[in-house]
């Protein structure tokens, strides 16, 4: 290979680089929308606990909050298994520039 194409290879990588970032950069947004909605729910299940009649109600309600915070759990680790493989593509792309930086080197 030539030394422009390492080059171009080098600059393809960065971009790749940069892609990854806003990957990780909007999956943060996103756990900070998952816990702003976990927070009106937990409002929004205190209001109707308080509301319930009966005790039936109050177990019901009791129920779609755990599934619903499960869902929510899911839904954040989720994101975070996006950002972690994110994280490792961005490590692999810098140990292939370091790579190329090497064969650069070695055609000079």
């Amino acid at each position: 290979m030539s030394i422009d194409s390492i080059k171009r290879d080098i600059e393809r990588y960065k971009r790749n680089i940069e892609r990854q970032k806003a990957k990780i950069a909007d999956c943060r947004e996103d756990i900070a929308k998952i816990r702003v909605r976990k927070s009106r729910e937990a409002e929004r299940f205190s209001r109707r606990l308080k509301a319930a009649s009966t005790t039936a109600n109050r177990h019901n309600i009791r129920a779609q909050k755990k599934r619903d915070w499960d869902s929510f759990a899911r839904d954040i680790d989720r994101q975070k298994d996006i950002i972690e493989t994110s994280r490792n593509r961005i490590k692999g792309y810098r140990d292939d520039i370091k790579r190329s930086r090497e064969r650069i080197k070695r055609l000079r």
